[in-house]
């Protein structure tokens, strides 16, 4: 393996491209996986896998929240600026400060459809009680509207409000099925269609420049919400076997 050095000069760089036949790799930051974890990783993808073949992923409500903050949100390592001039660095200086204003989103998806994109209040902590409020207040009412007498599947994350009793005594009455906790695999954000993709279009649609309030910022996050198509939606959704598949074969690792 061989590593940058910012200090090589450019036709340095060029050897391990064309001379050695090797292509450059960025590290990727991600979350550390202990054996347990990743045992678990392998048997619980493996079982979703079989639980949700023939194409029944199209029957899971996806769920997850999210923070989003009304600063610039930028990749110092991808993100560039082109210019025929030299710019001055007040120009390409991104200003981040310390406690920025933010906001709390939640929401379900499917793939044939979106709940509306649900927003919690400024330092309201989504504790079981503001959690089955919201199950109660907006997704039941979606859910039946949407599916009507067809059957579908409920995912959250492992959030302490999520995984109450209560919350979890109301989704078996509620929900024609649900992934239990014990049934999803541990630390995995990179299982998610929320997760993996559908936060990320949000952030480079809505995030790309800094917003002055929080009201611009959750105006500018429901028309991208809205802007996101059902053709998007079901490829999304439709990744997630293929996701549990790599999983599996990584030996409940990283895979990407």
């Amino acid at each position: 393996m061989i590593k940058r050095n910012p200090t090589t000069n450019t036709s340095a760089l060029q050897i391990p491209r064309k001379d050695l036949g090797k292509k450059p790799y960025k590290y990727l930051k991600s979350q550390k996986l202990e054996e347990p974890a990743r045992q678990k990783r392998k048997k619980r993808a493996r079982g979703l896998l079989a639980r949700f073949s023939r194409r029944r992923q199209r029957k899971i409500v996806f769920s997850d929240e999210k923070l989003f903050d009304i600063e610039q949100a930028f990749n110092p390592q991808n993100d560039r600026i082109w210019s025929d001039d030299a710019l001055e660095t007040v120009d390409r200086v991104v200003e981040q400060a310390q406690k920025p204003s933010r906001v709390m989103v939640w929401a379900p998806i499917c793939a044939t459809r979106k709940t509306p994109l649900v927003f919690v209040d400024a330092g309201v902590m989504i504790n079981r009680y503001v959690y089955m409020g919201m199950l109660q207040g907006q997704f039941f009412p979606w859910a039946e509207e949407h599916f009507g007498d067809e059957e579908w599947c409920f995912l959250q994350d492992s959030a302490p409000g999520h995984k109450a009793n209560e919350t979890r005594e109301m989704l078996a009455e509620e929900c024609p099925e649900f992934i239990s906790q014990d049934a999803w695999p541990p630390n995995s954000p990179d299982l998610n269609p929320l997760d993996y993709s559908i936060w990320s279009i949000l952030e480079q649609k809505v995030c790309a420049k800094p917003h002055k309030t929080v009201e611009s910022l959750k105006q500018a996050l429901i028309k991208a919400w809205d802007e996101i198509s059902v053709e998007t939606l079901a490829k999304i959704v439709d990744d997630f076997p293929k996701r549990l598949k790599a999983c599996v074969e990584a030996e409940g690792g990283h895979f990407e």
